[in-house]
């Protein structure tokens, strides 16, 4: 179920604020819209005018929320106040998605983690209007559709023809997977996770699009679970590191449109070993 439900809504925390009949009402909200700053590789020329153009990569996302609290029947705004204090709180590692609508799309968030709680002690805050401005920093600058979007990769029969003599001889090895449509709708790269269930030895992702594939080494068993992180670069094993698992290719991810993705190996067992790849349709 969406976790905020009015237009110009927010929620983080588990608190919402913002949006008709909210005791927090937002003034403005600065660097949700539009681009993050740019980590850019540019060098001077040295002795020479000009410079040398390197690549251009986004930066982390710095949102700033100026909202004012009041006070809500017997509630007085203080009280309220200290309320929304408590959820605005530093985090040592990782982020919260923040929550939001901003007409006319749906539910969307942001990973982010509060830097920044700024409030003004003043005659409007002793009559119960108190004005504050949170600052959200993202690492990721990208804002998604809450709506996980799955798909996915089932393995079929191994290939190979069954010639029945005094013992039976098997040609051909592996297994064949039909191309999966991963089809991002946003307007900014996202990178999917894909989850693995076994049996497969040796198997190979990749995006048939973008020509990018990652070779792993290894058998997954029928109770093992592998599970490849696009995003952070991360490849776990029934719930443990296992980078060592990679032997060569390279990370891929979904572009704004249509990718294929697919999935071989060998030593597979069709209707078992599965592929489920997730993701969320991203902007920025």
């Amino acid at each position: 179920m969406p976790v905020v439900t009015n237009d110009y809504q927010f929620s983080f925390a588990g608190l919402s604020f913002g949006g008709a009949g909210s005791p927090y009402q937002i003034l403005s909200v600065e660097g949700l819209e539009g681009l993050p700053g740019i980590r850019n590789q540019d060098d001077n020329r040295g002795y020479a005018d000009g410079m040398f153009s390197g690549r251009d990569f986004l930066g982390g996302r710095t949102i700033s929320i100026t909202f004012q609290t009041f006070g809500a029947g017997a509630t007085s705004a203080q009280t309220n106040f200290n309320t929304i204090q408590a959820k605005l709180l530093p985090q040592t590692s990782g982020t919260t998605p923040l929550y939001f609508i901003l007409p006319p799309s749906g539910e969307q968030f942001v990973n982010a983690r509060v830097r920044v709680l700024r409030t003004s002690v003043d005659p409007n805050y002793t009559y119960g209007m108190i004005t504050s401005q949170v600052e959200f920093f993202c690492p990721d600058p990208n804002y998604y559709n809450s709506t996980l979007q799955t798909a996915s990769l089932t393995v079929s029969a191994a290939p190979g023809r069954t010639y029945n003599r005094t013992y039976n001889l098997v040609y051909g090895f592996g297994s064949y997977t039909s191309l999966t449509n991963i089809v991002n709708s946003g307007w900014a790269t996202t990178y999917p996770t894909i989850t693995i269930t076994g049996p497969i030895t040796n198997p190979t992702l990749g995006n048939v699009t973008t020509g990018e594939y990652l070779n792993l080494s290894g058998t997954i068993t029928n109770t093992d679970t592998l599970v490849i992180n696009l995003q952070n670069r991360l490849i776990t094993l029934n719930g443990v590191s296992a980078r060592n698992l990679l032997s060569t290719g390279t990370w891929f991810d979904a572009p704004p449109g249509t990718s294929q993705y697919y999935l071989t190996g060998s030593t597979t067992t069709a209707g078992v070993t599965t592929a489920t790849v997730t993701w969320y349709n991203a902007f920025i």
